[in-house]
């Protein structure tokens, strides 16, 4: 059998034995694309919790200082009806 053959037989039954490993590597590369851009989603919604977070932070801040102005005027009226 003249080299030639001889490498391509080889070829022939390495590219068979390999089908498999390709295939797999093929799943794998897909499902791993979809793993990033899942991944990518959720940083999206992680921003966006992060901001309304901030945002409710703000406006319960900002709540709680009208009740303590309330709770202050509330006092000096009192104060007030007392005298």
């Amino acid at each position: 059998m003249p080299n030639s053959e001889l490498i391509n037989v080889l070829r022939a039954v390495i590219q068979e034995e390999l089908k498999p490993v390709h295939q797999e590597l093929q799943q794998v590369n897909k499902r791993l694309t979809t793993l990033e851009a899942g991944q990518q989603e959720l940083r999206k919604d992680v921003k966006k919790v992060q901001k309304d977070v901030s945002t409710i932070k703000k406006e319960v801040s900002t709540a709680w200082d009208d009740i303590k102005r309330l709770v202050n005027r509330l006092a000096v009226q009192e104060q007030r009806a007392i005298r």
